[in-house]
């Protein structure tokens, strides 16, 4: 897996996550959102890992994030 990014939930948010992930049999919390966002029809799987390569610095990302929290 290329890049691990770390996203703050409630608890309530979490605990349905796991609850998921054992209904689905998902091997990963990440295989939960993953599909849970293909679910959604926002974002199609085709959009995940699309710029590789693009990479930013902290700075950069807080400055491109700070209104999005």
């Amino acid at each position: 897996m290329a890049g691990i990014k770390t996203i703050a939930v409630s608890e309530l948010v979490w605990n349905r996550l796991k609850e998921i992930m054992k209904r689905e049999k998902a091997k990963s919390m990440n295989e939960v959102v993953a599909k849970l966002l293909e679910e959604t029809g926002r974002i199609p799987q085709s959009r995940f890992g699309v710029h590789k390569n693009l990479k930013f610095t902290q700075e950069e990302h807080e400055e491109i994030t700070r209104n999005l929290h």
